[in-house]
């Protein structure tokens, strides 16, 4: 593999900063963008610098595409066959912005695009809760009576920043390779080799918390549990080693921990090859917990190359996005990608958690706050957060289906996934119709339900869609966190509410529309253990259900 890695960013010169050799240059490219109230407004979103993706007409040979670069001072990085496009470096000092224009005037070029630069998608840690309540949240003991992974070969490939293969949780789960998807390599051979083989290295902490969120080893009596006990893992690592530090921020000197859309394209094709080779990794999953901005089109190269991970049926999931209340993250604005946001320990939308429409349309939320998973040097943490970590828990439930039915097609998955999934914020909701908002998706994620509508092929005969429902029941507030409380699509209305009672008939807390419940009173106090009445109304009508909470 031929590689050469980029100038240091003149931006960061005039600085007088120090930017480690290897790192990704990125620069901030501002352009217009429809607002949904009207008119237009102002993004700004990080670029890899000095290159731009375009897309010629049909027919046109390397060697015509050499000539044409050349001619107008600009040089070929990488041919992308598969999704015909390709990496093009511009002129020595050439902005992005003035480069898109520059590169239209090509000869034989039809389109031109940016090449995104992308970070872990995290949030500060919170090292505060020390059980993974995320598991009851979306009823895996329920899901692991259906599959626990080991029915069939199934692997997930977590394109990330690398995967400790020593930790004891993760060691025995890898396949035998793993590889290294270089950011801003130089394939002038066209060989589109660029992903290659690698002793497993970690360019920080991020992926080795995503993988055993995924698929950690389970009911070994060490440790934590993986949502797919029998999921094997193969790792892609797409940031440079020197780039990034423990907890994945930049290094001192500049904007360093980035990876790029020419990596994420590399991945993905490697992945389908390994895919279409390999009799060891059989099915696959691709988890993506990156984000970075700017919209993604139809014809984007990197929803191209997920539209061949879709085509091949290995549904890849992406976290949706920290920070931006507006926004879904790239990639997992791409209309072939499946995003995943984020909710808390109460079941509630995560106030990073990122919101759009791509979430309503393709998505739906897991838990990802605080979540418990495997971290560096054979430990574990207590303070995983952000969309990072909701995305594997997706990934995890659609290795078990693929492992219960391995016929099971990419499109199955994700309606499977998305019909099965719980109706969170009940005041949203109207009679008949399923929540789909921009910030819950298709709703909170049912293991459960997931697993059941994929073995049968209904969930006629579920409590849930027909009355109301509290799980995990029993309730333990030590271990589980909240209990989720289930609204059946004949009672979903306006105005609801939720209100717990003793069994003898005490008041004991009002919910309002809040379908989760933390085990306290009113006054904010623990309540003792016991059966306790739900009385669910809204506009549609009025339920009850029980709930059995254990101290």
């Amino acid at each position: 593999m031929l590689s050469m890695k980029r100038s240091i960013l003149t931006v960061l010169f005039a600085a007088g900063l120090a930017v480690p050799a290897g790192a990704i240059q990125v620069e901030t490219l501002r352009r217009s963008v429809p607002l949904s109230t009207g008119g237009s407004g102002t993004e700004e979103i990080q670029v890899a610098s000095g290159e731009v993706f375009v897309q010629f007409s049909n027919g046109v040979s390397s060697a015509a595409k050499n000539q044409a670069f050349s001619a107008r001072g600009m040089s070929l990085l990488q041919e992308f066959p598969s999704i015909h496009w390709d990496l093009a470096r511009l002129p020595p000092g050439m902005s992005v912005s003035n480069g898109l224009i520059f590169a239209r005037g090509v000869d034989g070029v039809q389109a031109v695009t940016h090449n995104t630069a992308y970070r872990p998608t995290k949030v500060p840690n919170d090292p505060n809760y020390a059980s993974q309540y995320h598991l009851a949240s979306i009823n895996m003991p329920a899901a692991w009576e259906y599959e626990v992974g080991s029915s069939s070969t199934v692997t997930i490939a977590v394109v990330d920043a690398g995967i400790e293969v020593t930790h004891p949780e993760l060691k025995d789960k890898f396949l035998s390779t793993s590889y290294y998807c270089d950011p801003g390599s130089d394939d002038t051979a066209g060989t589109g080799a660029v992903c290659v083989p690698e002793t497993p290295l970690i360019a920080c902490n991020h992926g080795t918390r995503v993988a055993g969120v995924a698929a950690a080893a389970s009911n070994n009596g060490t440790g934590v549990a993986g949502v797919s006990w029998g999921a094997r893992l193969l790792s892609f690592r797409v940031f440079n080693t020197t780039d990034c530090t423990t907890d994945c921020g930049d290094k001192a000197g500049g904007n360093t921990c980035f990876t790029d859309d020419q990596a994420i394209i590399n991945a993905l094709t490697t992945i389908i090859t390994v895919n279409k080779s390999s009799p060891t990794v059989n099915r696959m999953v691709v988890n993506l917990s990156i984000g970075g901005g700017g919209t993604c089109a139809a014809g984007d190269p990197v929803n191209t190359a997920l539209g061949n991970a879709v085509a091949a049926d290995i549904p890849v999931f992406v976290s949706a996005g920290n920070g931006n209340p507006t926004t879904i993250n790239k990639p997992g604005n791409c209309p072939n990608a499946i995003p995943v946001g984020a909710t808390d320990a109460n079941n509630n939308i995560a106030s990073f958690s990122s919101r759009g429409p791509e979430l309503a349309a393709n998505g739906f939320v897991a838990p990802g706050v605080a979540i418990v998973t495997t971290d560096l040097s054979g430990s574990y943490t207590g303070g995983a957060t952000g969309t990072s970590f909701s995305s594997p828990i997706g990934a995890g439930v659609a290795a078990l289906m693929i492992a219960k039915d391995p016929a099971i097609t990419w499109a199955t998955i994700k309606s499977n996934l998305r019909a099965s999934a719980v109706g969170i914020g009940v005041a949203s909701l109207t009679p008949s119709t399923r929540v789909m908002g921009e910030s819950s998706g298709a709703g909170l994620l049912n293991a459960f339900r997931a697993m059941k509508l994929t073995a049968e092929g209904t969930l006629s005969g579920f409590d849930g869609d027909a009355k109301v429902i509290a799980f995990p029941n029993p309730f333990r507030p030590s271990t589980h966190g909240a209990a989720t409380i289930t609204i059946p699509t004949g009672l979903q209305g306006k105005n609801a509410d939720i209100r717990i009672y003793t069994m003898a008939g005490e008041f004991v807390r009002q919910l309002g529309s809040n379908t989760s419940w933390d085990g306290k009173n009113d006054a904010g106090n623990d309540v003792a253990s016991g059966v306790y009445i739900l009385l669910v109304k809204t506009d549609a009508g009025m339920q009850k259900a029980r709930l059995a909470l254990i101290r």
